[in-house]
């Protein structure tokens, strides 16, 4: 039997080592394993290094449109002309998927529109768009998806959301409720990083790691509101591994506060220091302000890494990979407030009395968020979209969950 061909096609700005490019080769690593035949096509602008991968081929696009609408359009058109040959490669058994970030290019192109090509388009969602580029005051983006986004969207065959809210807000601004659709969580390959050894509780100090690339929405500013009202012991410590828009405000946050000396950013790290990092601390921190973006729930990279490293964490929304009363995760309300401290240390000594929740997390991982476990649903999905496969992972129309726009 012939493999189902897929072509994974990412427009990538993100650092090489970062948690969306791990999830992506993940993603595609263990699709060539499950028996799909799948290259991964990144699109990247400059120089940036990436590690020869199997089933990787990279286009560099030149660095042409900063702060020139002209460059921006000439960069689009780059792309357009990648992404155009691409699709044009993929035959009627085949499937272009790629993960969105935004209606590029300026216009959709000839060959994305039905009709004019062969294969099948998926595309998959992180976010409700309209609302994050509002967020992140992006103009440009935002008026391109609100022009451009409902054609791009109508176009494909298929849409994966991360979440079931962000399914429905996709399927509802395409406006075709018969769309094949599927929510599938982010995972994560566990076996990547070790199991951490959780350092002793001593009530001394508590030590908070965040690794991400920092945003508004990652809502480290409670954190750091909560930790400047706490002024006993034990000494609460805040570490950010990442690069990131946020970082300047948080560091002039932090200082305005008076708990430099409590906040450490340490910059984007990755092996063996940011192993020793996740032993040092004894919690970490998600989303704390995920209703920035107008979503509820989160399937956010970090918390796998948490969950697959086996430290607990605080977050404030919901993520459907994990039950509601795991007891790993503390749920925080999902407002502006800051942080409330003793809240955390209570959820800090209560971890502490079980030295073994970091292999129990980690096999929670290996369960439930592992990239064998989420691309075999994947799998079946794309193969059933072709007609190679049964109905397995296709769902039903979802309820409305109308796009706000303006």
């Amino acid at each position: 039997m012939n493999l189902v061909k897929v072509k994974y096609f990412i427009f990538n700005t993100h650092h090489p080592n970062d948690g969306v490019n791990k999830k992506l080769l993940g993603q595609v690593s263990e699709l060539n394993r499950l028996d799909l035949d799948v290259e991964m096509v990144l699109v990247c602008i400059g120089d940036a290094y990436y590690p020869s991968y199997d089933h990787l081929t990279i286009y560099r696009v030149d660095r042409v449109w900063t702060g020139n609408i002209f460059g921006w359009i000439k960069l689009f058109h780059e792309i357009n002309k990648i992404f155009g040959k691409t699709i044009e490669s993929l035959g009627s058994d085949d499937i272009l998927y790629y993960r969105y970030d935004g209606p590029f290019p300026i216009y959709p192109p000839k060959s994305h529109r039905r009709g004019f090509r062969a294969c099948k388009v998926v595309i998959e969602h992180q976010a409700k768009e309209l609302e994050e580029f509002r967020l992140y005051n992006n103009p440009l983006m935002y008026w391109l998806e609100y022009l451009l986004g409902k054609s791009l969207r109508r176009q494909s065959d298929a849409i994966i959301g991360v979440t079931d809210e962000i399914t429905r807000y996709e399927i509802a601004y395409a406006e075709d409720p018969t769309k094949p659709h599927l929510t599938i969580g982010n995972g994560f390959a566990v076996q990547s990083v070790p199991v951490r050894h959780a350092p002793d509780y001593d009530g001394d100090s508590l030590h908070i790691l965040c690794v991400a690339n920092v945003s508004r929405w990652h809502g480290l500013d409670r954190l750091i509101r909560g930790i400047s009202t706490h002024n006993g012991m034990p000494k609460v410590i805040l570490h950010i591994a990442g690069d990131g828009t946020e970082l300047s405000y948080l560091q002039k946050l932090a200082g305005d506060l008076g708990i430099s000396d409590r906040v450490v950013f340490h910059g984007f790290i990755t092996g063996k220091a940011l192993d020793a990092l996740f032993d040092q601390c004894h919690i970490a921190v998600g989303s704390l302000g995920i209703h920035r973006k107008g979503l509820t729930q989160t399937s956010e990279l970090k918390g796998r890494e948490y969950c697959a490293r086996g430290i607990p964490y605080i977050i404030a929304c919901g993520d459907p990979d994990f039950p509601a009363d795991f007891p790993y995760i503390l749920h925080l309300p999902a407002d502006e407030s800051p942080v409330d401290i003793e809240q955390i240390l209570a959820f800090a000594r209560e971890i502490g009395a079980d030295p073994d929740h970091p292999q129990k997390m980690h096999r929670y991982a290996e369960e439930h968020l592992d990239w064998s476990v989420k691309m075999r649903k994947l799998k079946g999905f794309l193969e059933t979209l072709v007609g190679k496969g049964t109905d397995n992972g296709i769902q039903k129309p979802a309820p409305p969950l109308l796009p706000q726009k303006g």
